[in-house]
């Protein structure tokens, strides 16, 4: 059992503690041990000791008074809880015990390795998939072939990119990214090819587009699965030739760039609905690299959990040791939807979070509380039931051409509600469903 002991110069406040204390604790003096608890009295004393102390033990504040002010103070120097009094002893109580499983769980830690002075390589595992990943990814740089980068969200297909440019006979040369699903269809034709003055309202000078910086380089075209259909014919043009006009001029630009692209759609079935140019996509994708998902990786969650740590514990407080086994149990346990980018956020928060010298499973409450929108789960199990149950009617009736049936029953009840909610205003529900105007038309006649 920790020792208590309380830091005061209040007398009344010792008395209040000692009957606040859980059975079996008692205040304890001159017992400054580094498994002590202490109550720290931030009205009495000054709450910048409250830092030195922390890094040794386990300090909770104390207050009397009903404002943010010594509480975000406490907090900030280090405290690992604020109570305000009258002192309750249902909070001591649940506040020791937790210190008490905490403590425990840090006992068997893991330590973190500093970093390499010069990283051997960018991309972090060693994982049979990833190596075998990063073994393609080598052959392809040195060939000059445009390449699509295939993934979930959050796996890190940017990432894949540079390394492509940077082991290609382009290092150095400029790496310049175009996020197609985050400038405005409306620009994006300007932001690509640049334009002269005076080519439309608000053109006061001439700009030189992306494709003319990146000369020389490699240009990056991320979600290229949202790039519209009006810029696809002009993209495609552009890879077969290597040429374009900006907006209103009559010379023609040449420049040599090396396209590598990424998405996380199928695009194979985007092209099918009509949805991407099937020319436009046996271009973009003369060569393929699949990035595999964290949860087919598991071997590699130790030395990214590292190379995290390392990368942001200087925004750490205190300092970073390590994480205990429990933590890292939990984080392998975790099927990581968000991919390396939610691993990345989750050790960032952990760190902001720590109250000990240590990365605890205290910091990773919250993990998975928070499903991504359009999850799996939720979303595919309502589906189903309803799909279900639609059967089992049918069965029970026995109804003929039940797949034609479902199929022709969600088209129905899908097209009704979105023309209704867009006033029957077709352009605008093709655009919220995904789909091409025209298939729309062609599935309203039947």
């Amino acid at each position: 059992m920790e020792p208590i002991v309380l830091l005061s110069k209040d007398e009344y406040l010792g008395k209040e503690l000692a009957g606040a204390l859980p059975q079996g604790f008692k205040l304890e003096t001159n017992a400054l041990s580094d498994d002590a608890i202490i109550f720290f009295d931030v009205d009495s004393m000054k709450a910048a000791l409250i830092r030195e102390l922390s890094e040794k033990t386990s300090v909770i504040a104390v207050t009397g008074q009903k404002r943010t002010d010594p509480v975000m103070e406490a907090a900030a120097s280090g405290a690992y809880e604020t109570l305000q009094r009258p002192l309750n002893g249902a909070d001591i109580s649940r506040i020791l015990q937790e210190l008490h499983e905490l403590n425990r769980e840090i006992k068997h830690p893991i330590a973190i390795s500093s970093p390499s002075p010069v990283p051997t390589c960018a991309i972090v595992g060693h994982s049979q998939v990833i190596m075998d990943t990063c073994k393609k990814l080598a052959r392809l740089a040195q060939v000059e072939v445009p390449v699509l980068i295939t993934g979930e969200t959050g796996t890190g297909k940017e990432l894949f990119a540079e390394s492509i440019a940077q082991l290609s006979s382009r290092f150095g040369k400029p790496f310049v990214v175009v996020n197609c699903a985050a400038i405005p269809e409306t620009l994006l034709e300007s932001e690509l090819f640049g334009f002269e003055k005076g080519s439309f309202t608000g053109a006061l000078a001439a700009k030189e587009g992306i494709l003319k910086i990146a000369d020389g380089g490699c240009v990056f075209f991320d979600e290229v699965g949202e790039l519209p259909l009006s810029l696809q014919g002009k993209l495609l043009r552009f890879l077969q030739t290597r040429t374009f006009y900006p907006l209103g001029s009559t010379k023609e630009v040449e420049v040599d760039v090396r396209v590598i692209s990424a998405t996380n759609r199928d695009m194979a079935s985007m092209v099918r609905e009509g949805k991407f140019r099937e020319d436009l996509y046996h271009r973009l994708r003369v060569a393929a690299i699949h990035v595999p998902p964290l949860r087919e990786r598991k071997e590699d969650m130790l030395s990214l959990v590292q190379f995290f740590i390392n990368r942001y514990r200087h925004t750490a407080s205190r300092q970073i040791k390590g994480i205990t086994r429990a933590f890292f149990k939990k984080l392998v346990s975790y099927d990581w939807p968000g991919n390396i980018r939610e691993l990345e956020n989750s050790i960032r928060s952990a760190i902001a979070l720590s109250k000990t010298h240590y990365l605890t499973t205290f910091e990773l409450r919250e993990l998975g509380e928070y499903p991504l929108s359009g999850g799996r789960p939720g979303f595919s199990e309502t589906l189903a039931s309803s799909i279900i149950l639609f059967l089992k009617n049918a069965v029970r009736k026995k109804e003929k051409n039940i797949y034609e049936k479902i199929h022709a029953e969600v088209d129905r009840s899908v097209f009704e509600y979105i023309l209704s909610s867009t006033k029957e205003n077709q352009s605008e529900a093709a655009r919220i469903l995904g789909i091409n105007r025209l298939t729309l038309r062609k599935k309203l006649k039947y």
